[in-house]
């Protein structure tokens, strides 16, 4: 697999169904998932994948709710992943709804790779996005292409 295409603007996508609607990195590849997957969008060896997992419990609103919930994405991580490492995160929100931001390292399908994950709360749900790529090319991927994806995310009920 190559190394990712810089993105050529932006193309906005929209799945309706899952309450989600974002603009792509231009001439990047965008495929509808099954759910709880809503959509992959990926570029050489840089991959964004666009999730939403429906909640039956409370979502996390304050801060304190909002810092165990990122604690409790940190333990996640580490146990699914024993490689991980976190770099920085956020307690943050996504227009007007609560979030939490995950920077880090970890393995995926057996290669070292950097990763962006974004957790919003909204509309009964956890909308995850998750961009990763390999550490010598994920600055440049991140601020060109993972970032404007996050920012533009707009999320309403499905």
């Amino acid at each position: 697999m190559g190394p990712p295409a810089q993105p050529n603007g932006t193309t906005p996508v929209a799945f309706d169904n899952d309450g989600v609607r974002f603009a792509a990195p231009g001439g990047w590849h965008v495929q509808s998932g099954t759910a709880p997957l809503v959509a992959t969008v990926q570029s050489g060896s840089a991959m964004i994948a666009v999730w939403r997992y429906p909640r039956t419990e409370p979502l996390p609103a304050s801060r304190d709710q909002l810092t165990q919930a990122r604690d409790l994405l940190l333990q996640a991580a580490k146990a699914r992943d024993a490689t991980f490492r976190p770099l920085k995160s956020a307690i943050t929100r996504l227009g007007s709804h609560p979030a939490i931001q995950v920077r880090g390292t970890e393995t995926v399908s057996g290669q070292a790779r950097s990763v962006r994950s974004t957790h919003v709360y909204a509309f009964g749900a956890e909308v995850v996005v998750d961009a990763y790529a390999p550490a010598d090319v994920f600055g440049r991927i991140d601020r060109a292409a993972f970032v404007p994806l996050v920012r533009s995310l707009k999320l309403r009920a499905p």
